[in-house]
């Protein structure tokens, strides 16, 4: 939600202006940004936020890749929506303030779909069975009834736990910038795994797989290899079903 409150503040029509310019600059053709690490990936997350700044789109936009029309222009017939929580009659902006919303949702969509999943893959993937205290029922349930203050002020997240591993770790530790643990994907794809794509998206093969919409798949292939690198995400992930489609479907 970082921009979310400056770009609500934002006149209508200067939104639609900046996101219509926006469509029209390709992220990659920007100097020296197009350079950093998921600056397409963001560049079209603030194209959506300008388009629509309500809280449950922002969120959406931060946690997806692909909105239901690219997905749907993908397959050869239309696909069935996912309901998830954002669809939630009980998880809604108008029952929470802004952040009490996005950690609610959070919870129920990218802590279980996402970040659970990657530590017990890894975990398991080395007989180690992972243990999370903080997911602790009773401290779930304390937390969120804490006044948010207590969680977030003035730009500062996790107030009380910070303010608790300040007395036994220094500051100029916990405070530096969060670091994650990006992989280069764009690279991978234009260099070694450049063949996968090749077979796996090769025409013949999309056709008689009959899932996808060729047409598609070829204009999002040759966009990416022609220079618009914020395709990769995209491509990633169709290359890792055709990969699991293959060693478990035929």
């Amino acid at each position: 939600m970082k921009y979310g409150k400056g770009i609500q503040q934002l006149p209508k029509n200067l939104r639609k202006l900046a996101a219509a310019t926006m469509e029209q600059i390709p992220a990659s053709s920007i100097p020296v940004l197009s350079k950093k690490y998921l600056f397409h990936s963001r560049y079209e997350k603030i194209k959506s936020f300008l388009k629509d700044p309500s809280e449950k789109n922002i969120l959406v936009s931060i946690t997806r890749h692909m909105t239901e029309k690219e997905i749907n222009s993908l397959f050869k017939t239309e696909i069935k929506k996912l309901t998830t929580a954002f669809d939630s009659d009980e998880l809604q902006p108008a029952f929470f303030s802004t952040l009490d919303y996005v950690m609610a949702v959070d919870y129920q969509t990218y802590l279980v779909d996402d970040i659970l999943q990657k530590v017990d893959r890894a975990g398991m993937s080395v007989s180690l069975e992972g243990r999370e205290p903080f997911l602790d029922q009773r401290i779930i349930e304390w937390a969120a009834q804490l006044p948010m203050e207590y969680k977030y002020r003035n730009g500062q997240k996790k107030i009380i736990l910070k303010d608790i591993v300040h007395k036994y770790i220094p500051k100029e530790i916990m405070d530096r910038p969060k670091m994650g643990f990006g992989i280069p994907i764009d690279k991978w794809l234009q260099g070694d795994l450049k063949s996968f794509v090749g077979e796996f998206f090769d025409e013949n093969y999309i056709e008689k797989q009959g899932i996808f919409n060729n047409v598609e798949i070829q204009r999002l292939r040759r966009s990416f290899y022609n220079g618009k690198v914020e395709r990769a995400e995209k491509i990633w992930f169709l290359l890792m079903f055709q990969l699991w489609y293959e060693r478990w479907m035929k």
